[in-house]
């Protein structure tokens, strides 16, 4: 039990660091930051943080959800983020202690950085969409081709309605490529279940909040995380 408790902290420290990190990045290129210099910095006062204040939830309660500069309150939302991913990747390492699935947790990375600066900016930065894509679909080459004619149609036909719907503006180029990937990675069905789950949020979301414009990705994201938690044989890559 000691060991599995070890484990977990580790994997835990581990997804929120991931998350931190996703944010950070995802607030510079939202905000035209440069992502090397300056170092991280209160959003408020622009004062740089000391290497306390940067460890993932630690940080945030330490300070009482403040800065420790300006007093200016920290986004809530951020720390939460960081405690569900690092559940999350807890999860992951427990479910397979001698050898965890790294790319489900490169996966998770991936889709996290996605949603973050679709939320911020409705926009997502290429290289990373397209190269994160790239190398999920490399190391998976060997599933790839053991798809069946079937899978394959299903796949295109995806892709087309995924298409009609950009053009119609409904989705964007990002969010038909993500989709494109998933449903290559977890199979048809799978991705079905977790395009219904996606859609339904998004429904939800309009019902209490009526906000015309969404970033799909994040509904994507907060599915993934779901099916992760309580249906892992769905999102097993």
């Amino acid at each position: 039990m000691i060991i599995l408790l070890l484990i977990f902290l580790i994997a835990f420290f581990i997804g929120a660091s991931l998350a931190s990190f996703a944010g950070c990045v995802a607030w510079r290129f939202a905000n035209n930051v440069p992502q090397t210099i300056p170092r991280s910095f209160c959003e408020n006062c622009r004062h740089a943080l000391c290497f306390w204040q940067l460890i993932p939830v630690v940080g945030y309660l330490i300070q009482g959800g403040r800065c420790a500069f300006c007093k200016h309150k920290i986004p809530g939302h951020e720390t939460l983020i960081e405690i569900v991913f690092g559940l999350f990747c807890g999860k992951i390492f427990l479910l397979h202690p001698d050898s965890p699935n790294l790319l489900t947790l490169f996966l998770s990375a991936w889709l996290l950085f996605l949603a973050w600066t679709d939320a911020l900016k409705f926009c997502v930065p290429a290289a990373s969409l397209y190269g994160g894509g790239a190398v999920l679909l490399l190391c998976r080459i060997d599933a790839l081709a053991q798809r069946n004619a079937i899978d394959w149609c299903f796949l295109l036909l995806i892709f087309c309605l995924m298409k009609l719907f950009e053009q119609k503006q409904m989705f964007g180029a990002a969010d038909t490529f993500v989709c494109l990937i998933l449903s290559v990675l977890f199979g048809i069905q799978n991705f079905c279940f977790l395009l219904f789950l996606s859609c339904c949020l998004i429904i939800l979301h309009y019902a209490f909040f009526h906000q015309k414009m969404l970033p799909f990705i994040p509904f994507i994201l907060c599915s993934y995380l779901f099916f992760g938690c309580f249906f892992p044989q769905v999102i097993n890559v």
